[in-house]
């Protein structure tokens, strides 16, 4: 079994952010520190209900008992997710990952098949990249002839994206921008996000009429989250703040005026699952060839992640959403009415 991990550095940059884990703790509870963190209601529908479902590396995870989202709580404040992004660190590292000869492969695969899907709400081929990182979606989008910019907050991602491809993107939070695009994206971003009801509310405003907005998060009933729970990769309680599912994702845009066009999902994350079912740690490319059970998984792999995908248990969450007409400012949703 070949690591993706190590094929594009995703080991040093999990160690490092690991360590940078350590330093929001408070060391005598072992729980993330008041200093960086605070409780909150659910970023979703408000209740203040939830249920504890377990604590990674001292952040608590939990589940609303209102409308199932899923979140960190206590959550780490934005300005503290924000100053970490804008340089050093782990970030840094990230850029590493993403312009591995092995991501960049990957990421050209899916982000044209993005392009594919968001063909038909063209229009003037006006996109705005949220969160562009180094901006390999603007390049290709460029490409296919799309007019495209982005908003970066991580500098060295700001200055690959500059330099390498050649992107307009800024160093700005989206509610100081203006605009009538024709497509939002915001791939692997909302869960990073303390208000993403506030933040899809500012990507409608700057959508123009039956605009359309693609986005990627981790799926949270995926299967490696059933199976792995808090070992999953994907929690972490300061870089991803919220968790969704098809159907969590699903109604936060219903209730800031979007319907969605497609969901579906990628990345069967199948490989740190068969790790855990034969009694070794997830991620860490062990040698599994002598366990029976992990062999006839293995043999049966391809109808296995087709079934994934086909019942929405893949590990990153694809969601196609359109600008809802009959929506005020206020954001009256289908389920108000």
């Amino acid at each position: 079994m070949t690591s993706l991990n190590r094929k594009t550095g995703r080991d040093r940059y999990f160690a490092a952010r690991e360590r940078e884990l350590e330093e929001l703790l408070n060391h005598e509870t072992g729980m993330v520190s008041e200093r960086y963190a605070r409780e909150i209601p659910c970023p979703s529908c408000g209740s203040e209900d939830y249920e504890r479902l377990f604590v990674k590396r001292g952040f608590p995870i939990v589940r609303c008992h209102g409308c199932r989202l899923v979140y960190a709580n206590p959550q780490v404040d934005e300005r503290v997710v924000v100053d970490r992004y804008r340089a050093g660190g782990s970030n840094d590292l990230w850029v590493d990952v993403l312009t591995s000869e092995r991501q960049l492969a990957l990421d050209r695969a899916k982000f044209s098949d993005i392009l594919d899907e968001l063909e038909p709400y063209r229009g003037e081929g006006r996109l705005l990249d949220v969160g562009c990182s180094i901006g390999f979606f603007l390049h290709l989008a460029r490409e296919q002839g799309w007019s495209g910019r982005g908003t970066e907050f991580g500098e060295r991602a700001l200055t690959y994206a500059h330099e390498q491809f050649g992107v307009e993107a800024v160093d700005r939070p989206i509610d100081e921008l203006e605009g009538d695009y024709d497509v939002v994206t915001v791939l692997s971003v909302l869960e990073h996000v303390n208000q993403p009801r506030a933040f899809l509310r500012q990507i409608r405003r700057l959508l123009r009429a039956n605009g359309a907005t693609y986005l990627i998060v981790p799926n949270v009933e995926s299967l490696a989250c059933r199976v792995l729970h808090e070992r999953a990769a994907t929690f972490d309680g300061w870089n991803h703040l919220v968790y969704f599912s098809p159907s969590t994702l699903a109604s936060l845009l219903d209730r800031e005026g979007f319907d969605v066009v497609r969901l579906h999902t990628r990345v069967s994350s199948f490989d740190p699952v068969l790790e855990w079912l034969a009694y070794r740690e997830p991620y860490t490319d062990a040698d599994l060839g002598d366990d029976s059970l992990v062999a006839a998984l293995s043999a049966s792999r391809e109808q296995i992640e087709r079934l994934l995908d086909e019942h929405l248990l893949g590990y990153k969450l694809h969601c196609l959403a359109r600008k809802r007409e009959d929506v005020g400012d206020g954001a009256v949703t289908t389920s108000e009415r």
